[in-house]
């Protein structure tokens, strides 16, 4: 590979961080600390993930309709989804975590394959104050109250094992 193979590759990196819109890359960061910190290979193989951004912006994968991941619980070899969302706060008192067309879809998948929400809050996708699991049965609305949430937080950066997941 020539010199100016290598710079237009890395000159084309830059320009889609740049394009990248801020929400997308916020998502994006989270989805990476859910798989690096909380479903962790140690416990779930990674079935299926949603694609990128900038891959879907030149040619639309359908399926990245699906939730984020597809995992498979190696103990108990259940396939699940999960969704990751990351909030930085509250839109008249609630967490508005997806919209309409977002939550029946989810709850479309439940129907077949258990299907649960990851949220996150904080400042940075990275480094999240505030976890909580629920399963898409339970995050009936596309906005949820911080009170209800709390009934589902889980502890930062602890990996969530086969017995968390499953005894929600």
């Amino acid at each position: 590979m020539g010199i100016l193979s290598v710079l237009n590759k890395g000159l084309q990196a830059m320009i889609d961080e740049v394009n990248t819109p801020a929400s997308f890359k916020m998502g994006e960061k989270f989805e990476d600390y859910v798989r690096e910190f909380l479903f962790i290979d140690k416990y779930y193989d990674l079935v299926e993930r949603t694609h990128s951004y900038q891959t879907n912006k030149s040619d639309y994968v359908e399926s990245s309709l699906k939730p984020d991941f597809k995992f498979r619980d190696k103990r108990t070899k259940k396939e699940f989804y999960v969704e990751a969302k990351f909030r930085t706060g509250e839109y008249k008192g609630k967490v508005q975590w997806c919209n309409d067309s977002q939550l029946k879809r989810y709850l479309e998948y439940n129907k077949n394959t258990a299907t649960f929400l990851i949220l996150g809050m904080g400042q940075d996708p990275e480094y999240p104050e505030f976890l909580c699991l629920l399963p898409m049965i339970k995050a009936k609305y596309t906005g949820l109250f911080p009170s209800y949430l709390d009934q589902f937080e889980i502890t930062i950066d602890k990996e969530i094992t086969s017995k968390l997941l499953w005894d929600r």
